[in-house]
């Protein structure tokens, strides 16, 4: 009887183990699961590419305001070296006061162009959020990944190019 009891007991494991091994493969495969390296197709994007040339403009045209003010300074030291007493003194005060306003521009200039860095970055991983969750939705995925949270997965997951393909297409 214990060896029947034994028996029925080891049956129904085994068919309880059987029964789990059959199921996870049918539910492993239930969903679509893809993923998409970011930085390319923030790099690939056509708008991204676009505004990098407007913030290069930007920064050029900060650079040539930049170095006017350097001019005018360097002039009126080269200036005050030639005076002497109070004239001297107040040229050095102009001195200072284009320093400052140098400054100014700097500290002013840097975050500027950091706020439409940041502007910039920020509308194009949108704009890419929102073709990945169309991309998602439309085609049933049930995840899409950022490649760089991956150790490994096969290249028939990766959807890149579809991403840049579809960003690509939209109007600015």
């Amino acid at each position: 009887m214990i060896r029947l009891c034994k028996k029925a007991c080891l049956s129904f494991v085994m068919g309880l183990m059987l029964f789990s091994f059959m199921a996870m493969p049918s539910y492993s495969q239930s969903g679509k699961i893809g993923y998409v390296d970011l930085r390319k197709a923030f790099y690939e994007y056509d708008k991204t590419k676009k505004m990098e040339d407007n913030l290069g403009d930007l920064t050029e045209d900060t650079q040539a305001k930049r170095e006017e003010m350097v001019d005018k300074v360097t002039k009126l030291r080269e200036e005050s070296e030639l005076l002497t007493g109070s004239a001297k003194e107040k040229k050095e005060a102009e001195i200072d006061k284009g320093l400052a306003l140098l400054q100014d521009f700097d500290r002013k200039a840097r975050q500027d162009i950091l706020n439409k860095k940041n502007d910039m970055f920020k509308e194009v991983v949108e704009d890419i959020q929102k073709v990945v969750e169309d991309l998602g939705k439309k085609g049933e995925y049930e995840y899409i990944f950022d490649s760089r949270n991956i150790m490994y997965a096969d290249n028939k997951f990766e959807l890149t190019e579809t991403v840049i393909k579809k960003l690509n297409k939209k109007k600015d």
